[in-house]
């Protein structure tokens, strides 16, 4: 794709931050500020991939730093470094690894690498037999950092020792087994460090490839493909949201920050999604309630994925509240209402509103209609907001629109800046609390004052007051 960022050619999006100097493991370079560094986002995705395959946790980052550090032994130049440390990040992100690399622009080695992981060194290996002369170095020690952690994982450092040593004599390249073998004990200390996610990142050989604010849409944008593409119920599901969700900001006047910052919440709002097995997806009847909580644990998944990379801090926090509901009947925190940003709020409608129009095990797609009904329904029972409701309706281009739950006609937005007034914030103030612009702050003002029949910030406080609408 043109627009993707590249592991090999210089673009615009990317910034090269070079590595410090010095002997040991060290904190890696910090990417440029609004940057996001690749291998920590990629890194952190492969987590929700242990989780969603039962393996070892932190697997592939362990697996990364045995390969690079057996290259190492094992002479490798520093363009071959560079390609294990891709080849062997990328192989461990499943079955459509190829795919993500592709969309990123990982180069035509790497890519060619990853069409090897599948052989062995003695030739014998599905699909093609390559031979031992045609297996690239990366695919080699990528072999024996997976083998070689999965093993030692399983069997403590003597038995990786074993396992290697029988796998060096057809799997593996014996070269490299015999390498490993003979360095176990600095190697496994290596992959047994307790900082394990620094050293892995420490290891990046080169420049290192981070994104700037283009270049992190655009990563944001492959990895919801990304995750999309691991189970085919959900094909296009992030980037409809996304595109549903960024339309029903422009209707309630968000400006360009808090939009961009929603429409990446949107796009990667189930990235958290690779921790739960597709089999749980795919199920025609009712879940039991192990399988719901796994359901459940995939925006907990979803917001340690991201919220630990500093940029998307926000963004974390906006994708992990998609399934939260106003009234605390969501998941996983059951939050309310007041503790849920409007960016939060147009999410959850614009995923749930998708959604019914997408095919499921267990039911149809719901026509435009009947997802309006459904999501009004949501409104009226407290779990929606109705002016994110109205405005994702909106969009939709249905006739059916949410009616405002009170008979004095506020929205929930506008009853959360009338208690703001009332607390003696100003509408600078109120913006900064609510994540939302000045000028929409002042329209939200100037629509409460004609509908109470006020002409004063005491006056909305006495209404609340009155109300009973304080809390």
């Amino acid at each position: 794709m043109s627009t993707a960022p590249s592991l090999y050619r210089s673009r615009p999006a990317f910034t090269q931050s070079p590595q410090r100097p010095g002997r040991g493991v060290e904190r890696a370079a910090a990417p440029a500020p609004g940057g996001v560094r690749l291998a920590e986002l990629l890194g952190r995705l492969s987590l929700a991939f242990d989780v969603a395959n039962h393996a070892p946790y932190g697997r592939a980052v362990r697996s990364v730093v045995l390969a690079v550090e057996l290259g190492r032994r094992a002479g490798a130049t520093a363009e071959e470094l560079h390609d294990t440390f891709w080849v062997s990040l990328l192989g461990n992100l499943g079955c459509t690894s190829l795919e993500l690399a592709e969309i990123v622009g990982a180069g035509p080695r790497i890519l060619s690498a990853l069409t090897q992981l599948s052989e062995r060194w003695d030739g014998q290996g599905p699909p093609l037999p390559l031979g031992i002369e045609a297996l690239a170095l990366p695919t080699r020690l990528a072999h024996v950092g997976h083998v070689g952690v999965i093993a030692h994982a399983q069997h403590g450092r003597d038995g990786a020792v074993a396992l290697v040593r029988r796998a060096a004599a057809d799997e593996l390249d014996t070269r490299l087994g015999h390498l490993f073998i003979e360095g176990n004990e600095e190697l496994s200390a290596a992959i047994e460090d307790p900082e394990i996610f620094d050293r892995f990142l420490s290891l990046e050989p080169g420049s290192i490839a981070c994104a700037d604010e283009n270049g992190v849409d655009a990563v944001a944008r492959a990895l919801a493909i990304f995750a999309d593409l691991k189970c085919p119920l959900f094909l296009g599901h992030s980037t409809g949201v996304a595109a549903l969700a960024e339309r029903a900001a422009g209707e309630l006047g968000l400006d360009a920050d808090a939009t961009r910052t929603l429409r990446r919440a949107a796009l990667l709002h189930d990235i958290g999604r690779l921790g739960v097995p597709n089999d749980i997806w795919m199920r025609p009847g009712p879940l039991d309630w192990g399988e719901m909580e796994r359901v459940r644990l995939h925006a907990y998944y979803t917001e340690r994925v991201l919220a630990p990379i500093g940029v998307l801090g926000s963004v974390a926090e906006i994708a992990a509240a998609a399934h939260e509901r106003l009234d605390g009947s969501g998941y996983t925190q059951s939050r309310i209402g007041r503790s849920l940003v409007q960016a939060a709020r147009i999410l959850a409608v614009a995923d749930m509103a998708f959604a019914m129009g997408e095919p499921r095990p267990h039911r149809p797609p719901l026509d435009r209609d009947a997802i309006a009904r459904e999501i009004a329904a949501e409104v009226t029972a407290g779990h929606l907001d109705a002016s994110a409701a109205d405005a994702v309706l909106a969009c939709l281009g249905v006739q059916i629109r949410v009616v405002p739950r009170n008979e004095h006609g506020l929205s929930e937005r506008e009853l959360e800046v009338c208690r703001l007034i009332a607390r003696g914030k100003m509408n600078k103030e109120i913006a900064e609390v609510l994540g939302i612009s000045l000028r929409t702050v002042q329209n939200h003002v100037a629509h409460i004052f004609d509908k109470l029949g006020v002409h004063s910030r005491s006056g909305v406080a006495v209404w609340l007051v009155e109300s009973d609408f304080v809390q």
